[in-house]
């Protein structure tokens, strides 16, 4: 977040998946910059900022308590989505953690095996893990975006429980299904391919030099190419 209180290309991406007339959770949150640029926005309705750290709690209140807040925007010390059921929220953002652990968090809170509920997820790592879990686990991925903040790609995915399971390819894994199938009109993913590319031949070369490359790793590899014709990369 900015000196003049906005949000970052990372968090405005995540905050422009919330819907108007949301009761909006951010989980893992930092000094609550999400549920307070949401509700001075006119966005939301209700805001909660909840953390499992002291430390970050005590900043969020100090934070919604001196931008006059304090009355429509709750704070909680929990373990993921441990008691959150209760405020009923509509919008909920898990960003800024490992895709693992984001997976682990929404597989501990059934309450979100709701289609009416929004999940807004930005998983620092393990981004193929995440959208595979997810797929696998009943959910869809409805859309994503790519944010660039301090010189680093973000993914952010909107998501909702739809009960029906799928299965990705590799390249899906990878890059997104969504992303995939809207290249043309996103601004950053020839970008975003580059970089996923960059990082897959070093790996097969590696893999490769050790007499480990599987036949999986060389079509996936094939097929980013292929992609990166097609942009010029």
């Amino acid at each position: 977040m900015g000196k003049n209180g906005a949000l970052d290309a990372r968090l405005a991406a995540a905050a422009a998946f919330v819907r108007n007339g949301a009761v909006f959770a951010d989980i893992g949150t930092d000094h609550a910059y999400l549920p307070i640029a949401l509700y001075k926005a006119g966005v939301i309705r209700r805001g909660l900022a909840a953390d499992i750290a002291a430390g970050p709690i005590a900043r969020a209140r100090e934070h919604i308590a001196a931008c006059g807040l304090s009355d429509v925007i709750d704070t909680l010390q929990t373990d993921g989505l441990n008691d959150v059921q209760r405020y009923t929220p509509t919008d909920i953002a898990l960003c800024g953690m490992g895709g693992e652990l984001i997976a682990r968090i929404i597989s501990e809170a059934p309450f979100v095996h709701d289609p009416a509920i929004r999940l807004i997820l930005q998983p620092m790592t393990m981004q193929p893990y995440l959208r595979r879990w997810l797929c696998e686990h009943g959910f869809s991925i409805e859309r994503e975006a790519l944010a660039c903040a301090a010189g680093k790609l973000y993914p952010i995915l909107q998501v909702s429980y739809s009960g029906m399971t799928t299965t990705l390819s590799d390249t899906e894994a990878l890059l997104g299904a969504w992303n995939l199938a809207h290249r043309a009109e996103i601004e950053l993913f020839s970008v975003f391919l580059q970089s996923k590319l960059e990082s897959l031949r070093a790996a097969s070369a590696g893999r490769r030099s050790a007499g480990k490359e599987s036949p999986e790793d060389a079509a996936l590899l094939a097929e980013l190419e292929q992609l990166a014709d097609e942009y010029k990369i």
